[in-house]
């Protein structure tokens, strides 16, 4: 009947297809859309800073309504000396809120090498190198004596000294 060729065999098996699909959607009243569906736009997002005791402190965009937990979660999570119990974690975030996240200062005299990498400045082999002073010289006596330790001077004294402390309990 009709001498058609392999390809154009294979337009016509194609065409079909679409016009069967197109029927069927036609027949079942069309694509379904969702009344809720929608982007968040600019108007429906809020800025927030947070701050303090949090991995990545900075400004993050969430949703209208989010909670203080979601900006702390954006935020890479609290630190192990964050002290949460002070913060009302499901209070709603207003747009250019500022949240600070209270930490507990690291006891320098007892602080693990790994807890003291969460001093801004302090990786891990200044770190061991302050917990190696501490084993040989004893316990710290005065922040200044941090100055002692090689790789600590005054600038880097200065960025940490808000945050530790000497407590002997």
């Amino acid at each position: 009947m009709w001498n058609l060729t392999r390809e154009e065999q294979t337009v016509l098996i194609f065409l079909s297809g679409v016009f069967l699909v197109g029927m069927g959607i036609k027949l079942l009243g069309g694509i379904p859309r969702s009344q809720n569906l929608s982007l968040p736009t600019s108007d429906s997002l809020v800025k927030v800073k947070i701050g303090g005791a949090v991995r990545k402190p900075g400004w993050y965009s969430l949703s209208e309504g989010s909670l203080v937990i979601e900006a702390v979660k954006k935020a890479g999570g609290a630190l192990p000396q964050a002290d949460l119990s002070r913060l009302n974690l499901d209070s709603r975030l207003k747009d250019e809120d500022e949240i600070w996240i209270p930490g507990e200062k690291i006891d320098i005299n007892r602080a693990s090498p790994h807890q003291l990498t969460y001093l801004p400045g302090i990786g891990p082999i200044l770190a061991q190198r302050i917990v190696e002073y501490r084993q040989k010289k004893g316990p710290f006596q005065d922040l200044s004596d941090l100055e002692k330790v090689p790789g600590i001077g005054k600038l880097k004294l200065e960025k940490i000294k808000g945050k530790i402390c000497l407590d002997e309990k």
